[in-house]
């Protein structure tokens, strides 16, 4: 009867194997769809770098962002200069 625990027990460690086996090449096809895909998506950065469209896109964000910053302190600077006012006394009169 131990010949038959132990036969089962190889049995069960050879399948175990088995789906070991399997699940490591699968593992391993999948890691290198990714590998080509991180690859490819790295070639297209690196051609925009290359062609400047990237820095164009950054000037334009940038140039974006600029602008709304220039607007907040406009906007600011007027809503400072209302406050300064009413504390030093001077209002100005809607005509």
């Amino acid at each position: 009867m131990s010949d038959v625990n132990q036969s089962s027990m190889a049995d069960k460690a050879n399948a175990l194997k088995e789906q070991a086996s399997e699940k490591l090449h699968s593992l391993s096809e999948k890691a290198g769809e990714v590998t080509d895909d991180l690859k490819h998506k790295a070639e297209e950065v690196w051609e925009k770098i290359k062609s400047g469209e990237a820095k164009e896109d950054l000037s334009q964000g940038l140039g974006h962002l600029k602008d709304e910053a220039s607007e907040k302190l406009h906007e600011l600077g007027d809503k400072a200069k209302g406050l300064w006012d009413k504390v030093t006394g001077k209002h100005e009169d809607p005509a």
